[in-house]
Protein backbone atom coordinates (compact mmCIF):
# COMPACT_ATOMS: atom_id res chain seq x y z
CA UNK A 1 0.00 0.00 0.00
CA UNK A 2 0.87 3.28 -0.84
CA UNK A 3 2.24 5.36 2.81
CA UNK A 4 0.89 8.38 1.94
CA UNK A 5 -2.71 6.75 1.53
CA UNK A 6 -1.67 4.83 4.45
CA UNK A 7 -1.11 7.97 6.47
CA UNK A 8 -4.30 9.49 4.97
CA UNK A 9 -6.37 6.36 6.40
CA UNK A 10 -5.03 6.75 10.02
CA UNK A 11 -5.28 10.22 10.65
CA UNK A 12 -8.88 10.70 8.54
CA UNK A 13 -10.09 7.70 10.58
CA UNK A 14 -13.19 9.97 11.93
CA UNK A 15 -17.12 9.89 12.10
CA UNK A 16 -17.38 12.34 9.55
CA UNK A 17 -17.92 12.66 5.77
CA UNK A 18 -16.91 16.14 5.48
CA UNK A 19 -19.84 17.94 5.24
CA UNK A 20 -20.46 21.42 5.51
CA UNK A 21 -22.54 22.23 8.88
CA UNK A 22 -24.14 25.37 9.96
CA UNK A 23 -24.26 27.52 13.05
CA UNK A 24 -27.30 29.72 12.20
CA UNK A 25 -27.16 31.52 15.45
CA UNK A 26 -24.51 33.35 14.77
CA UNK A 27 -25.44 34.66 11.26
CA UNK A 28 -26.21 37.89 11.19
CA UNK A 29 -28.85 37.77 8.12
CA UNK A 30 -30.71 35.49 9.82
CA UNK A 31 -30.59 38.38 12.85
CA UNK A 32 -31.87 41.06 10.80
CA UNK A 33 -32.49 41.99 7.11
CA UNK A 34 -30.83 44.77 7.98
CA UNK A 35 -27.15 43.18 7.86
CA UNK A 36 -25.05 44.21 5.32
CA UNK A 37 -23.30 40.50 4.61
CA UNK A 38 -23.96 38.80 1.66
CA UNK A 39 -20.92 37.12 1.26
CA UNK A 40 -21.97 33.86 1.17
CA UNK A 41 -24.69 33.82 -0.90
CA UNK A 42 -23.04 35.99 -3.59
CA UNK A 43 -19.54 34.57 -3.32
CA UNK A 44 -20.40 31.15 -3.17
CA UNK A 45 -19.13 29.26 -6.53
CA UNK A 46 -22.55 26.88 -6.71
CA UNK A 47 -24.83 28.96 -5.89
CA UNK A 48 -25.74 26.53 -3.23
CA UNK A 49 -26.44 28.58 -0.11
CA UNK A 50 -29.86 30.09 0.31
CA UNK A 51 -31.24 32.31 3.19
CA UNK A 52 -35.03 32.08 3.38
CA UNK A 53 -36.88 33.59 6.61
CA UNK A 54 -34.88 31.95 9.42
CA UNK A 55 -33.41 29.42 7.95
CA UNK A 56 -29.98 28.81 6.12
CA UNK A 57 -29.45 25.96 3.75
CA UNK A 58 -27.01 24.39 1.89
CA UNK A 59 -28.58 22.77 -1.14
CA UNK A 60 -27.68 19.34 -3.13
CA UNK A 61 -25.39 20.88 -5.90
CA UNK A 62 -22.55 21.83 -3.08
CA UNK A 63 -19.58 20.60 -4.42
CA UNK A 64 -17.59 21.60 -0.96
CA UNK A 65 -15.27 23.37 -1.80
CA UNK A 66 -15.04 24.85 1.95
CA UNK A 67 -14.54 28.52 0.13
CA UNK A 68 -17.93 29.48 2.61
CA UNK A 69 -15.63 28.07 6.07
CA UNK A 70 -13.31 31.00 5.07
CA UNK A 71 -15.37 34.27 4.16
CA UNK A 72 -17.57 33.92 6.97
CA UNK A 73 -16.04 36.49 10.06
CA UNK A 74 -18.25 34.49 12.57
CA UNK A 75 -17.52 30.93 11.37
CA UNK A 76 -21.43 30.03 10.35
CA UNK A 77 -19.79 27.60 8.49
CA UNK A 78 -17.76 24.75 9.57
CA UNK A 79 -16.70 20.89 9.09
CA UNK A 80 -16.92 18.54 12.54
CA UNK A 81 -13.11 17.96 11.21
CA UNK A 82 -10.43 19.46 12.45
CA UNK A 83 -7.79 20.87 10.25
CA UNK A 84 -4.22 20.41 11.42
CA UNK A 85 -2.68 24.08 11.30
CA UNK A 86 -0.43 24.10 8.15
CA UNK A 87 3.70 24.25 9.03
CA UNK A 88 4.29 26.49 5.60
CA UNK A 89 8.21 26.47 6.91
CA UNK A 90 10.13 25.55 2.92
CA UNK A 91 6.75 23.48 1.58
CA UNK A 92 4.92 23.47 -1.44
CA UNK A 93 0.67 23.88 -1.99
CA UNK A 94 -0.78 22.71 -5.01
CA UNK A 95 -4.72 23.02 -6.27
CA UNK A 96 -6.20 19.91 -6.31
CA UNK A 97 -4.96 20.02 -9.95
CA UNK A 98 -6.59 15.92 -11.07
CA UNK A 99 -4.26 15.54 -14.09
CA UNK A 100 -1.12 16.14 -12.43
CA UNK A 101 -1.65 14.33 -9.48
CA UNK A 102 -3.22 11.34 -11.11
CA UNK A 103 -0.37 11.24 -13.69
CA UNK A 104 2.01 10.96 -10.88
CA UNK A 105 -0.09 9.16 -8.86
CA UNK A 106 -0.25 11.48 -5.88
CA UNK A 107 -2.68 11.09 -3.38
CA UNK A 108 -4.82 14.05 -1.77
CA UNK A 109 -4.71 14.70 1.45
CA UNK A 110 -4.32 16.96 4.75
CA UNK A 111 -0.58 15.82 5.80
CA UNK A 112 0.53 15.83 1.75
CA UNK A 113 0.43 20.10 1.92
CA UNK A 114 -1.92 19.74 -1.18
CA UNK A 115 -4.89 22.43 -1.09
CA UNK A 116 -8.01 22.96 -2.68
CA UNK A 117 -7.20 26.82 -3.50
CA UNK A 118 -4.56 28.77 -1.87
CA UNK A 119 -7.49 30.56 0.05
CA UNK A 120 -7.84 27.66 2.43
CA UNK A 121 -4.43 28.93 4.00
CA UNK A 122 -4.90 31.39 7.11
CA UNK A 123 -3.05 34.67 7.47
CA UNK A 124 -1.65 33.53 10.70
CA UNK A 125 -0.05 31.21 9.63
CA UNK A 126 1.03 33.47 6.11
CA UNK A 127 2.48 36.15 8.81
CA UNK A 128 4.17 33.86 10.94
CA UNK A 129 6.13 31.59 8.17
CA UNK A 130 6.82 34.97 6.60
CA UNK A 131 8.11 36.41 9.99
CA UNK A 132 10.14 33.59 9.94
CA UNK A 133 12.11 33.91 6.65
CA UNK A 134 10.65 30.83 5.34
CA UNK A 135 9.20 30.55 1.40
CA UNK A 136 6.15 29.27 0.42
CA UNK A 137 5.49 28.25 -2.82
CA UNK A 138 2.26 27.84 -4.20
CA UNK A 139 1.93 25.76 -7.50
CA UNK A 140 -0.80 27.04 -9.56
CA UNK A 141 -2.52 26.12 -12.50
CA UNK A 142 -5.54 28.15 -14.34
CA UNK A 143 -6.25 30.32 -11.38
CA UNK A 144 -7.14 33.46 -12.83
CA UNK A 145 -9.98 31.53 -14.95
CA UNK A 146 -10.84 28.97 -12.07
CA UNK A 147 -14.74 29.53 -10.77
CA UNK A 148 -12.72 29.87 -7.19
CA UNK A 149 -10.58 32.73 -9.03
CA UNK A 150 -12.48 35.39 -6.39
CA UNK A 151 -10.72 33.82 -3.24
CA UNK A 152 -7.32 33.16 -5.22
CA UNK A 153 -7.14 36.87 -5.96
CA UNK A 154 -8.44 38.16 -2.78
CA UNK A 155 -5.48 35.65 -0.99
CA UNK A 156 -2.70 36.68 -3.16
CA UNK A 157 -3.64 40.20 -2.56
CA UNK A 158 -3.46 39.68 1.34
CA UNK A 159 0.02 37.74 0.91
CA UNK A 160 1.09 41.38 -1.28
CA UNK A 161 -0.21 42.81 1.90
CA UNK A 162 1.45 40.69 4.57
CA UNK A 163 4.85 40.71 2.32
CA UNK A 164 4.92 44.43 1.97
CA UNK A 165 4.13 45.02 5.77
CA UNK A 166 6.94 42.97 6.42
CA UNK A 167 9.54 43.73 3.85
CA UNK A 168 10.05 40.02 2.79
CA UNK A 169 9.23 40.83 -1.30
CA UNK A 170 10.82 36.66 -1.58
CA UNK A 171 8.41 35.43 0.82
CA UNK A 172 6.48 33.98 -1.64
CA UNK A 173 6.80 32.25 -4.70
CA UNK A 174 4.55 31.13 -7.34
CA UNK A 175 5.45 28.52 -10.10
CA UNK A 176 2.64 26.57 -12.76
CA UNK A 177 1.88 23.60 -12.57
CA UNK A 178 3.15 22.69 -16.03
CA UNK A 179 6.99 23.79 -15.13
CA UNK A 180 6.95 22.26 -11.62
CA UNK A 181 8.55 18.70 -11.03
CA UNK A 182 5.24 16.84 -9.22
CA UNK A 183 7.47 13.37 -9.13
CA UNK A 184 10.34 15.16 -7.52
CA UNK A 185 8.16 16.41 -4.80
CA UNK A 186 6.45 13.26 -4.70
CA UNK A 187 9.16 11.67 -3.98
CA UNK A 188 11.11 13.55 -1.73
CA UNK A 189 7.36 13.68 0.39
CA UNK A 190 7.83 10.19 0.37
CA UNK A 191 11.02 9.66 1.61
CA UNK A 192 10.10 13.11 4.43
CA UNK A 193 6.80 10.95 5.40
CA UNK A 194 8.84 8.05 6.42
CA UNK A 195 11.74 9.50 7.68
CA UNK A 196 9.59 11.80 10.24
CA UNK A 197 8.09 8.97 11.33
CA UNK A 198 11.15 6.89 11.86
CA UNK A 199 12.73 9.64 13.91
CA UNK A 200 8.99 10.08 15.89
CA UNK A 201 9.47 6.12 16.86
CA UNK A 202 13.12 6.31 17.49
CA UNK A 203 12.24 9.79 20.44
CA UNK A 204 9.22 7.30 21.55
CA UNK A 205 11.25 4.17 22.42
CA UNK A 206 14.13 6.13 23.83
CA UNK A 207 11.71 7.89 26.05
CA UNK A 208 10.36 4.82 27.27
CA UNK A 209 13.83 2.40 27.40
CA UNK A 210 12.50 -0.14 25.27
CA UNK A 211 15.28 -1.04 23.56
CA UNK A 212 16.65 -3.44 26.27
CA UNK A 213 15.41 -6.85 26.60
CA UNK A 214 15.12 -7.43 23.10
CA UNK A 215 12.60 -5.10 21.87
CA UNK A 216 12.53 -4.52 18.14
CA UNK A 217 13.72 -1.26 17.07
CA UNK A 218 12.84 0.75 13.73
CA UNK A 219 16.10 -1.15 12.22
CA UNK A 220 14.46 -4.57 13.04
CA UNK A 221 11.06 -4.14 12.63
CA UNK A 222 10.11 -4.90 9.27
CA UNK A 223 7.68 -2.10 7.41
CA UNK A 224 4.37 -3.19 8.81
CA UNK A 225 4.74 -3.52 12.06
CA UNK A 226 6.95 -0.44 12.13
CA UNK A 227 4.46 1.82 10.62
CA UNK A 228 1.42 0.30 13.08
CA UNK A 229 3.41 1.00 15.93
CA UNK A 230 4.20 4.47 14.69
CA UNK A 231 0.79 5.26 14.46
CA UNK A 232 -0.02 3.85 17.46
CA UNK A 233 2.18 6.39 19.18
CA UNK A 234 0.38 9.14 17.42
CA UNK A 235 -2.78 8.42 18.72
CA UNK A 236 -1.57 7.63 22.21
CA UNK A 237 0.25 11.08 22.32
CA UNK A 238 -2.60 12.90 20.87
CA UNK A 239 -5.50 11.60 23.13
CA UNK A 240 -2.68 12.31 26.16
CA UNK A 241 -2.72 16.06 24.36
CA UNK A 242 -6.54 16.09 24.31
CA UNK A 243 -7.23 14.95 27.86
CA UNK A 244 -4.49 17.58 29.69
CA UNK A 245 -5.56 20.99 27.92
CA UNK A 246 -7.93 22.63 30.69
CA UNK A 247 -9.58 25.59 30.11
CA UNK A 248 -7.06 27.60 32.17
CA UNK A 249 -4.12 27.02 30.11
CA UNK A 250 -6.24 28.79 27.01
CA UNK A 251 -6.27 33.30 26.90
CA UNK A 252 -8.64 34.85 28.56
CA UNK A 253 -9.67 31.81 30.29
CA UNK A 254 -12.15 33.67 32.73
CA UNK A 255 -13.98 34.83 29.39
CA UNK A 256 -13.77 31.15 28.08
CA UNK A 257 -15.03 29.51 31.04
CA UNK A 258 -18.59 31.32 30.25
CA UNK A 259 -18.63 28.98 26.97
CA UNK A 260 -16.38 25.98 27.68
CA UNK A 261 -17.49 23.31 30.15
CA UNK A 262 -15.39 20.21 30.62
CA UNK A 263 -18.41 17.98 29.78
CA UNK A 264 -20.05 17.29 26.45
CA UNK A 265 -20.25 20.37 24.23
CA UNK A 266 -22.72 22.85 23.56
CA UNK A 267 -24.37 23.23 21.00
CA UNK A 268 -25.21 26.66 21.34
CA UNK A 269 -21.14 27.21 21.08
CA UNK A 270 -19.44 28.25 17.93
CA UNK A 271 -16.20 26.69 18.77
CA UNK A 272 -14.41 26.87 15.24
CA UNK A 273 -15.07 30.95 16.29
CA UNK A 274 -13.34 30.46 19.45
CA UNK A 275 -10.47 28.54 17.89
CA UNK A 276 -9.69 31.05 15.40
CA UNK A 277 -9.59 33.48 17.71
CA UNK A 278 -7.34 31.51 20.00
CA UNK A 279 -4.73 31.11 17.47
CA UNK A 280 -4.78 34.90 16.26
CA UNK A 281 -4.53 36.13 20.21
CA UNK A 282 -2.27 33.71 21.30
CA UNK A 283 0.18 35.05 17.78
CA UNK A 284 -0.45 38.42 18.89
CA UNK A 285 0.22 38.09 22.22
CA UNK A 286 4.03 37.14 21.15
CA UNK A 287 3.95 39.92 18.44
CA UNK A 288 2.50 42.72 19.45
CA UNK A 289 3.94 44.90 16.86
CA UNK A 290 1.85 43.23 13.91
CA UNK A 291 -1.50 44.07 15.61
CA UNK A 292 -2.57 46.62 12.72
CA UNK A 293 -1.66 43.60 9.95
CA UNK A 294 -4.65 41.81 11.09
CA UNK A 295 -7.30 44.67 10.25
CA UNK A 296 -9.04 43.61 13.18
CA UNK A 297 -12.01 46.26 13.02
CA UNK A 298 -13.89 46.64 16.80
CA UNK A 299 -16.72 48.93 17.45
CA UNK A 300 -17.08 52.61 18.73
CA UNK A 301 -20.12 53.80 19.93
CA UNK A 302 -20.74 58.13 19.97
CA UNK A 303 -22.51 60.37 22.55
CA UNK A 304 -25.58 60.40 20.61
CA UNK A 305 -26.27 56.76 21.28
CA UNK A 306 -29.94 56.58 22.94
CA UNK A 307 -29.03 53.10 24.43
CA UNK A 308 -31.70 51.32 22.63
CA UNK A 309 -30.11 47.79 22.88
CA UNK A 310 -29.92 47.00 19.66
CA UNK A 311 -26.81 46.34 19.41
CA UNK A 312 -25.14 44.36 22.26
CA UNK A 313 -29.22 42.24 21.64
CA UNK A 314 -28.16 41.20 18.45
CA UNK A 315 -24.58 41.09 18.91
CA UNK A 316 -23.75 37.46 17.31
CA UNK A 317 -21.15 36.11 18.98
CA UNK A 318 -21.64 38.00 22.67
CA UNK A 319 -19.13 41.12 22.34
CA UNK A 320 -20.72 43.58 23.06
CA UNK A 321 -22.83 43.77 25.97
CA UNK A 322 -24.72 46.11 28.77
CA UNK A 323 -23.94 45.87 32.24
CA UNK A 324 -24.09 48.38 35.05
CA UNK A 325 -25.11 51.40 32.88
CA UNK A 326 -22.50 50.87 30.57
CA UNK A 327 -22.06 49.22 27.21
CA UNK A 328 -19.30 47.10 27.41
CA UNK A 329 -16.64 45.51 24.58
CA UNK A 330 -14.80 42.25 24.61
CA UNK A 331 -12.65 42.56 22.19
CA UNK A 332 -11.98 38.63 21.84
CA UNK A 333 -15.63 37.75 20.50
CA UNK A 334 -15.24 40.27 18.42
CA UNK A 335 -15.47 39.30 14.55
CA UNK A 336 -15.41 42.80 12.79
CA UNK A 337 -18.97 41.65 11.29
CA UNK A 338 -20.49 44.85 11.16
CA UNK A 339 -23.88 44.21 12.19
CA UNK A 340 -23.95 46.74 15.10
CA UNK A 341 -22.88 49.45 12.78
CA UNK A 342 -25.69 48.47 10.05
CA UNK A 343 -28.41 48.36 12.63
CA UNK A 344 -28.17 51.30 14.49
CA UNK A 345 -30.57 53.65 13.48
CA UNK A 346 -29.09 57.00 14.77
CA UNK A 347 -25.20 56.49 13.41
CA UNK A 348 -23.88 56.55 16.77
CA UNK A 349 -21.81 53.61 15.71
CA UNK A 350 -18.72 53.34 13.95
CA UNK A 351 -15.77 50.56 13.07
CA UNK A 352 -12.03 51.57 13.57
CA UNK A 353 -9.49 49.32 12.94
CA UNK A 354 -7.27 47.94 16.19
CA UNK A 355 -3.79 49.93 16.12
CA UNK A 356 -1.92 47.80 19.14
CA UNK A 357 -2.40 45.09 21.27
CA UNK A 358 -4.23 47.62 24.09
CA UNK A 359 -7.14 47.70 21.53
CA UNK A 360 -8.18 43.79 21.66
CA UNK A 361 -7.63 43.12 25.43
CA UNK A 362 -9.48 43.11 28.26
CA UNK A 363 -13.32 44.37 28.47
CA UNK A 364 -13.70 48.16 26.84
CA UNK A 365 -15.73 50.75 27.92
CA UNK A 366 -17.37 51.91 24.90
CA UNK A 367 -19.77 54.22 26.57
CA UNK A 368 -21.85 55.38 29.91
CA UNK A 369 -25.41 55.82 30.48
CA UNK A 370 -25.28 58.84 32.34
CA UNK A 371 -29.11 59.73 32.04
CA UNK A 372 -29.88 56.45 33.88
CA UNK A 373 -32.72 55.93 31.54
Amino acid sequence: MNILNLLDKFLNAKEDDGRILINPDFCVRLKTPMAGCYECIERCPDLSIKITGAEINILENCSNCNACLYLCPNSVFYVKKDKPDKNLENFYFCCKTEEYLKEFKIPVNDNNNFIKCIYELEDADIISSVKNGSQITFVSSGCKSCRLKYFYNKKIKRIDEIKKFLNEENAFKEIKAEDFNFKKFAAYKFKHTCDKAADKYKETDKKNNKNAGGVKTPETLDRREFFKNSFKSLKDNAKKLAENVSIEDLPLSELYSQFINTGKKDKSVNYSLLKRQKKIYEFLKENKELVPLFNIRLPKINENCVFCSNCWEMCPTGALIFKENKILLKPFFCTSCGLCKDICSFGALRMYKAAGIKDISGEKLLLLNKNNF
